[in-house]
């Protein structure tokens, strides 16, 4: 029965960590699924449109690169989405709340939500003898779109975004009308056809452009001599690399504590400012120590183990789920601590920055000598 029962858990907990690597949509509302699937600025691409002399701009968000050749006309939904804004606009005071309207202009109608942001309600403002509310937040209108890209579908899964980021919601009503036109010219002059055939539609891109003076400011001519189409990465990504890996932990394990620390390589997955998922291989070693007659000895005992892990970054840290598997087998044995061909799994835990927390289990042959423990780990990155 004992057998049994953690077999299923190790099915269990094995299939979580799994089901999550094609299910990152946890804990999201339908609310937060229809109008905010993906949040500001976690698309895998972006682009950013800057219009000085004014603080106004423009970003233009997709899930994949490919879904640049599959636009709608962008100026004709904005006139949409403007025309069924307008009553809210008209009825929102002018005030110091950042506020934000999102809208999906889907099947001859318009779907909206208003989100309000009154972290800097107490923001003042002290010149020349006068204190007065400072406002720091952008409004901005984020239309929800699909692209229709029919050999792909990407209409159908894949929502893009067009982000409009003014003083006040009212400033969007002096958009000219082919502002997002000259937007797109601008970029596919940048990205032509020949140049997204040679881009990966699963790395992360990203540029940044002038759209009064009609050029692109990062990067700029020497990166992208320099590097490349890497120089578009929109943040430093080491996916589908091999790195040296290190760590060290420290787990209660047949009677005592005991400290372990591990060296070998990880293949990386993906490794950004929002997310960590990669594949570890690993000699581990693990320390049991005795006294006996006054001779202090240490007994050294090796696993080689094959880890997977993958975690979200919090924005604001903390403790977070960790979606961790691991497998390792007793390749180098000291003393009676473990029995011959024993073999150790883990499975998913928690996680702040680089300290892990997770549980582990020990066997031999077919779940003999089964033992479990809490392993305490800090990963060197």
């Amino acid at each position: 029965m004992k057998k049994q029962f953690f077999l299923f858990l190790l099915m269990v907990g094995t299939a979580t960590a799994l089901h999550a690597q094609v299910d990152m949509r946890t804990n999201f509302t339908p609310v937060e699924l229809r109008f905010n699937q993906v949040r500001p600025g976690y698309s895998r691409v972006l682009f950013e449109f800057r219009m000085p002399p004014s603080s106004n701009k423009i970003n233009l968000e997709l899930n994949h690169i490919s879904q640049l050749k599959a636009l709608p006309n962008l100026d004709s939904l904005l006139g949409v989405s403007l025309k069924a804004i307008k009553q809210i606009v008209d009825s929102t005071p002018t005030d110091i709340f950042g506020r934000r309207i999102d809208v999906r202009p889907v099947d001859n109608k318009v779907e909206i939500r208003m989100v309000s942001n009154e972290s800097n309600q107490n923001t003042l403002v002290y010149q020349n003898g006068n204190l007065n509310n400072l406002k720091l937040d952008k409004d901005t209108l984020r239309i929800i779109f699909f692209p229709q890209d029919e050999k792909t579908q990407y209409q159908k899964y894949y929502p893009a975004y067009l982000s409009i980021h003014v003083n006040h919601l009212s400033d969007l009503f002096n958009i000219e009308s082919n502002t997002i036109a000259s937007c797109i010219t601008l970029l596919k002059s940048s990205f032509t056809e020949e140049a997204l055939g040679k881009l990966n539609v699963n790395n992360s891109y990203s540029a940044v452009f002038n759209l009064t003076e009609q050029k692109m400011i990062f990067p700029n001519t020497k990166m992208i001599q320099k590097r490349g189409n890497k120089a578009y990465t929109r943040f430093q990504n080491n996916e589908s690399t091999i790195l040296p890996a290190i760590y060290g932990s420290m787990q209660y394990s047949r009677g005592a504590f005991v400290p372990s620390f591990a060296a070998g390589l990880s293949y990386v997955i993906s490794d950004n400012k929002y997310n960590d998922h990669r594949v570890f291989l690993m000699w581990e070693p693990y320390f049991f120590f005795s006294n006996t007659n006054n001779q202090f000895q240490t007994y050294r005992n090796d696993f080689v183990t094959l880890r997977m892990v993958e975690f979200d970054k919090p924005e604001k840290g903390g403790w977070s789920f960790v979606q961790n598997v691991s497998i390792g087998y007793l390749a180098g044995r000291r003393g009676n601590w473990f029995e011959p061909n024993t073999f150790k799994f883990s499975l998913p835990g928690i996680r702040n920055h680089t300290l892990q927390i997770e549980p582990e289990f020990y066997f031999n042959n077919f779940f003999r000598n089964f033992s479990p423990t809490l392993r305490l780990s800090l990963f060197f990155e």
